[in-house]
């Protein structure tokens, strides 16, 4: 669509912790959907309004490492 606005926005999983980021578009007509964790399934996402969420990717995050300093 062209003129459109397009922003990325982030999300994390309530359930698994796994962290996503999506592109969102703006539209002149509703839409709505969702979008599922593909770790656990369950629901990250649901939108409903005058944009659309797509290109979901999952986000590499560095894990934390716990203990002493060296």
């Amino acid at each position: 669509m062209a003129n459109t606005i397009w922003t990325t926005e982030e999300f994390t999983c309530e359930s698994c912790g796994m962290n996503y980021t999506a592109t969102r578009e703006e539209h002149p007509d509703k839409r709505s959907g969702s979008f599922s964790c593909r770790i656990c399934n369950a629901e990250v996402h649901y939108w409903s309004g005058y944009h659309h969420f797509f290109n979901w990717q999952a986000v590499r995050s560095k894990v934390p490492v716990f203990g002493k300093k060296k």
